[in-house]
């Protein structure tokens, strides 16, 4: 079944590794086949990455943005995985670890990121952090969302990364504040 995105005017996605920057128009697009995509609402900074649940969302991130995914970063999805899975206590949010690995065993990395977005929320509850905001860099960007004419076509800003690479997610004491 194919895959169709409405894309905003100069709204960014990543499609197989590539960013892509829509023209000035809404365009419609249909996808016919199995490609890696990611749009600009859903790319993770790496600072903001600053939770247990938001750094593994962001290593998921890595794994579809430079596919295939290296040893490296695979060791790192493994490690964060399973130090969530440790933390975490109650079933519905070991349920969504266990999807989550079900879509990385897959390859369906952005399935698996979308898997956490709800886990990424309750652990903003547990540590009292502010939500993520799942939008446009435009949109979160003032200099971008004060421009009248939105960003440059031909440009893509700071804020929506053209390569990325996994964290550090060393020590599990920042994993076990999330328990619950």
């Amino acid at each position: 079944m194919p895959l169709k995105l409405k894309l905003a005017a100069h709204e960014r996605l990543i499609v197989n590794g590539a960013v892509m920057v829509n023209g000035g128009c809404r365009t419609t697009l249909v996808i016919g086949n199995f490609a890696h995509i990611m749009r600009e609402k859903d790319v993770l900074q790496e600072q903001d990455a600053n939770t247990p649940t938001r750094r593994l969302y962001f290593i998921l991130q890595t794994m579809l943005m430079q596919p295939p995914p290296s040893e490296a970063v695979t060791a790192s999805y493994r490690l964060a995985h399973t130090q969530l899975t440790a933390a975490y206590e109650r079933p519905e949010n070991l349920m969504i670890l266990t999807e989550v690995e079900q879509m990385v065993g897959l390859g369906d990395y952005y399935k698996a990121m979308m898997k956490l977005q709800p886990l990424i929320a309750y652990e903003a509850q547990l540590l009292n952090v502010p939500p993520q905001e799942w939008r446009r860099a435009s949109q979160r960007d003032p200099e971008t969302a004060r421009s009248p004419s939105g960003p440059q076509p031909n440009s893509v800003p700071a804020r929506f990364p053209t390569s990325a690479r996994a964290p550090n997610t060393g020590g599990s004491a920042a994993f076990a504040v999330a328990a619950q």
